[in-house]
């Protein structure tokens, strides 16, 4: 994801610097399309859709650029994606201070041994664990899972008053979940300059969600467009 983000900024740096420099006369399509493709990769978001069974499939979406919303075709590549959100994650308990040592220490182990696992895989082996999952591309979280939100309490307006978060967000959203319970820790992340919307109640910025759909799921909790069968 990181990756991926990268390229495309630098893509849109080289194309507004191209697309300042060029003469009038001369065809600006290619620098158009240029700008217009990284602008659609650096919007919506990403749907991580797991299936349960042929009538069932539970959609967990996320604030990631639909440019970074794609499955690791290798365990090497998951490994290396892995070690990259620890890295992103332990930054943020850095920051947020000594409150979020202890959740800090638990998380890179938790994410060390999912690496670990990785590599003493085989190929076959991980390929098969990506057999009832896939990585779909989604307009907007907040509408994706209008339905969860508002079996969860949300009002109408409330959800209006929602918007989706970044890819940061996304990060933090991570290290305030795998925190759960360690209120000091979530405080000092909150403190640490992290986005306000993400600790508003209801949050008013929205890093993390989920839907579902298939025949045997609740309309409460279906995807407002997902409906995508493997």
């Amino acid at each position: 994801m990181k990756k991926t983000t990268s390229i495309l900024l630098a893509l849109l740096f080289v194309a507004a610097v191209f697309g300042n420099c060029k003469k009038d006369e001369k065809d600006d399509t290619p620098v158009l399309a240029l700008l217009l493709y990284a602008n659609d990769q650096l919007s919506g978001n990403c749907a991580s859709v797991t299936k349960a069974s042929s009538t069932s499939y539970t959609a967990f979406l996320i604030s990631v650029p639909k440019g970074g919303c794609s499955q690791q075709a290798t365990k090497e590549a998951a490994a290396a994606q892995t070690k990259s959100t620890l890295e992103k994650i332990a930054a943020i308990y850095a920051k947020a201070g000594s409150n979020c040592n202890a959740v800090s220490t638990a998380v890179t182990t938790n994410l060390n041994n999912n690496v670990t696992n990785l590599n003493n895989m085989t190929e076959d082996q991980y390929k098969a664990t990506l057999v009832n999952n896939r990585m779909i591309a989604i307009g907007n979280l907040v509408t994706e899972s209008y339905n969860s939100l508002k079996a969860a309490g949300r009002t109408d307006e409330q959800i209006a008053a929602t918007r989706p978060g970044s890819l940061e967000d996304y990060y933090v959203a991570s290290a305030v979940l795998y925190a759960g319970a360690q209120t000091a820790c979530v405080t000092a992340i909150k403190d640490s300059g992290a986005t306000a919307g993400l600790f508003t109640n209801p949050q008013t910025v929205l890093a993390l969600s989920s839907c579902t759909y298939g025949s045997s799921q609740p309309a409460t909790t279906k995807c407002a467009t997902l409906n995508t069968e493997f």
